[in-house]
C-alpha cells in the first residue's frame, strides 16, 4: 500500500502528538500543527484510517479532563494502528509486550483501588479516574475489570464467576476472540440485572437503571471490532488472567 507524502506528514505529525499526550488526537490538534484547516485535517485523517493506518475512537463525555467545546463540534478523534506505526519510519513501532505491561500495570491499579475501597466500592471514581481518555485497549481492559469486580461484590455464590470462566476455553482462535470479548461483557451485564437491587448507589446506577453501563459495552464493542487480531489475543488473555486469579483465590 503507497503513501503519499502529504498522508505520512499528517501522519507523521498525528503520532507525535499520541506519544505526547498518551491518548488519542483530535483532528483540529493536527491542523493547527500543520497550519491547514481543521476539515482539511479531518478528511486526511479519515482517509488514513480507511487505509488502515489510524483507528477512531470517540471521546466520552463523562470527565472534565476533555473540555469537548475547545476541539469542535465533534468528539471523534484519532490513533495510530500497529500499520501506522509501521509506515511512519521516523518512528519506533510500538509493540505488544509493552501493551500488556501497560494492561498489567492498568490491573494491578484498579485492584488496589478495590482493596481501598472496601465496603465504600464506587464505581464512578472507578470510571472516572481510568476510563475517560483512554486507548481503545486500556478502555476494553478497565471496563472488563471494573464489570467482574462489581459482580463479584454483588454475586451472592461464586457461581457466576464460574459461569464467566467458562464462556472462555482454554484455546480460544483468534476468529473466536471477538466473539468471545463481545458475548462476556453482554453476560456480564445481565448477572448486573440479576442483581440489580444489589448494585450500591455508589457504583453509579439510578433508579435502578442499566443504561449507563449498557452505554459502556456499547462503546466497548465497538472498540472490540476495530481491534486487530494482535488486540484482541491481548485483551482475551487479560481477561483470562483476571479469572483464573479470582478463581484461585474462591477455592482457598
Amino acid at each position: 500500500m503507497k503513501i503519499t507524502k502529504r498522508q505520512k506528514e499528517f501522519l507523521k505529525i498525528l503520532i507525535d502528538l499520541y506519544k505526547q499526550k498518551g491518548s488519542s488526537v483530535h483532528y483540529s490538534e493536527v491542523a493547527q500543527k500543520l497550519g491547514v484547516s481543521k476539515w482539511t485535517s479531518y478528511d486526511m485523517l479519515q482517509l488514513l484510517h480507511k487505509e488502515g493506518f489510524l483507528n477512531v475512537e470517540y471521546i466520552i463525555p463523562k470527565s472534565d479532563q476533555y473540555k469537548l467545546c475547545k476541539l469542535g463540534r465533534s468528539t471523534i478523534t484519532f490513533y495510530p494502528t500497529e500499520k501506522g506505526y509501521a509506515i511512519s519510519t521516523l518512528l519506533i513501532k510500538r509493540r505488544l509486550p509493552t501493551k500488556m505491561a501497560e494492561l498489567n500495570k492498568l490491573k494491578e491499579e484498579i485492584t488496589q483501588k478495590y482493596d481501598e475501597l472496601k465496603e465504600k466500592f464506587n464505581i464512578k471514581d472507578l470510571l472516572r479516574d481510568f476510563l475517560p481518555t483512554k486507548s481503545p485497549l486500556i478502555f476494553c481492559a478497565c471496563l472488563l475489570l471494573i464489570l467482574i469486580l462489581l459482580i463479584k461484590k454483588i454475586a451472592q455464590s461464586v457461581a457466576e464467576m464460574q459461569l464467566l470462566s467458562q464462556i472462555l476455553p482454554s484455546n480460544v482462535s483468534n476468529a473466536y476472540a471477538e466473539l468471545a470479548l463481545t458475548v462476556f461483557a453482554g453476560i456480564c451485564l445481565g448477572v448486573l440485572a440479576k442483581y440489580i437491587n444489589k448494585i450500591p448507589k455508589s457504583a453509579t446506577i439510578q433508579n435502578n437503571n442499566l443504561d449507563e453501563y449498557l452505554n459502556y459495552i456499547q462503546t466497548y464493542n465497538q472498540y472490540i471490532s476495530q481491534m486487530d487480531k494482535k488486540e484482541k489475543r491481548s485483551l482475551l488473555n487479560f481477561l483470562k488472567d483476571i479469572l483464573d486469579e479470582i478463581n484461585i483465590k474462591n477455592k482457598k
